[in-house]
């Protein structure tokens, strides 16, 4: 499966990042945006949102045009904002970084494949490196700002379990076996000759449909709900017993249940470490978030009211 050429992602949404007041009737009308110093074409925007259409192949026409154009745009402005922190800082993507890179994405068009692709999409070689390298500054910087937190105490780590005591119960499961032909009459036969005391292993092995007939129809251990309604027959049956012949759209099938585990919930000390785990993750995007929002309140954004509104 190709890498996604263009590296942006084909996202909708509903809300706009930037409020009225960062509009702007003074720009220069072939300039869409500015980001502090840094100006945004609307021949950049267009390039840039038509090269994601093409590689998504998804049709968008109407008002849904207009709207992911409008949100895509949001993302340029952040994209932007992200890339200027990251320089400001210091962080650098060197040119072996990028030539990585490169050779990895290039790998996945054989022959002139890469090059050819560019030139259908109208764009130098250049340019779409700039772009790349201004993606890589961007994930680098979020990496940076973006850490799990290691304030997390006991009580906390209690109050989560408590609060998502159902998260920790473990559903019961069954290990059954099954015999499924297409002909019920085959399978009321089948069942006498179990019924007879024939071994299930051996009959699902020469009669059976299914893959699993290579393991004497072994279907391996499973909750309620994870299979189709036919086979919830087995969690009222006792181990050892033996199902009648059930039709389903896939055929007749005969049930034996091996194994039943019974529910039970997981203890806290076993659970403690996966809670540290999410907590510190949603506490880092908090964190992360923060930093953002942070980031885009200082940054001076002037967005074109013409291009806007038409």
């Amino acid at each position: 499966m190709k890498r996604p050429l263009f590296l942006f992602p084909f996202v909708f949404f509903l809300l706009f990042l930037w409020d009225c007041n960062l509009w702007d009737r003074g720009l220069p009308e072939h300039i869409i945006a500015q980001v502090n110093e840094e100006q945004i074409s609307v021949e950049e925007l267009d390039r840039e949102f038509k090269e994601l259409i093409l590689e998504s192949g998804k049709e968008v026409i109407g008002t849904a045009l207009g709207t992911l154009k409008r949100a895509y745009l949001d993302q340029v402005i952040e994209r932007k904002i992200l890339v200027q922190e990251a320089r400001r800082m210091g962080i650098r993507v060197s040119q072996e970084e990028l030539n990585q890179v490169l050779s990895e994405i290039k790998m996945d068009y054989p022959g002139e494949g890469f090059g050819e692709t560019l030139g259908l999409k109208g764009v130098t070689l250049e340019e779409w490196k700039n772009r790349l390298e201004e993606k890589l500054l961007a994930e680098k910087i979020i990496r940076g700002a973006f850490h799990p937190s290691n304030k997390i105490d006991d009580k906390e780590v209690r109050q989560y379990y408590e609060d998502h005591r159902s998260s920790f119960q473990i559903a019961p499961k069954v290990r059954a076996r099954q015999i499924v032909v297409a002909d019920g009459e085959e399978a009321i036969q089948i069942l006498k000759r179990l019924k007879k005391g024939e071994d299930f292993e051996k009959l699902a092995k020469e009669k059976s449909l299914g893959p699993e007939k290579v393991r004497g129809g072994d279907l391996g251990y499973f909750s309620q709900g994870e299979k189709p309604t036919e086979f919830d027959c087995v969690f009222t049956m006792e181990v050892g017993a033996v199902s009648e012949v059930i039709k389903s759209p896939y055929g007749y099938h005969i049930f034996k249940l091996e194994e039943k585990t019974l529910p039970r919930q997981v203890p806290f000390e076993e659970a403690k470490v996966g809670i540290l785990l999410e907590l510190g993750r949603k506490k880092g995007e908090e964190n992360y978030q923060k930093w953002l929002n942070d980031l885009k309140g200082k940054a001076k954004v002037k967005i074109n009211t013409k291009w806007f509104r038409a």
